[in-house]
């Protein structure tokens, strides 16, 4: 079963900061110097409901005898998070100035495209207590952004898997949604 996070890993927002660094023109590799070792936790506010859907999706076949741009369709099960919120990103101050002029350029995360919205650097706030935890990943120290990119071709990506915990309370549900409230 395909679960949904209910906020973007820190590997995501790292290759979203990156990707938006590349945009501006930036060196991917030293971002990626930089970030592979920068704390960073997402938190997610506002409200949001996962549904769960059945979707009609493409991917290659199993094997080598195909030619590689034949795509066979399936169906998957699939759960996606829809927020009224945004995204919160908490890290330490001295990446303060590597980090800010990247967000501007900061347009989703991850594969399915969730939008964020960032608001202000200017507080320094802690995260809030976590009353929910799950698995998720990060960069691992000695990540390369040969192999973040995944340009090599390698499905073997630099990462590590990470606890992430948010603040969260569910607040209704029904056979297919559930409904939550994120935050304090």
């Amino acid at each position: 079963m395909a679960q949904t996070y209910f906020c973007p890993t820190p590997y995501a927002a790292k290759v979203a900061l990156i990707i938006s660094g590349v945009r501006k023109g930036k060196d991917p590799h030293e971002l990626t110097k930089k970030l592979s070792k920068t704390n960073i936790i997402p938190h997610p506010w506002g409200e949001g409901v996962v549904n769960t859907h059945l979707v009609k999706h493409w991917e290659p076949p199993r094997g080598n005898d195909l030619p590689p741009d034949y795509l066979s369709p399936t169906v998957v099960y699939r759960e996606f998070l829809y927020f009224d919120g945004g995204v919160d990103l908490y890290f330490e101050p001295e990446i303060k100035e590597v980090i800010q002029p990247l967000l501007t350029g900061v347009y989703s995360y991850g594969k399915q495209g969730s939008f964020f919205v960032f608001e202000s650097l200017d507080e320094e706030k802690d995260p809030p207590e976590p009353t929910v935890t799950f698995s998720g990943s990060d960069f691992k120290d000695n990540a390369i952004w040969e192999k973040v990119s995944n340009f090599e071709g390698s499905n073997r990506k630099p990462r590590e898997d990470v606890e992430i915990g948010i603040a969260m309370t569910m607040l209704g549900a029904s056979g297919d949604h559930v409904h939550y409230k994120f935050g304090e």
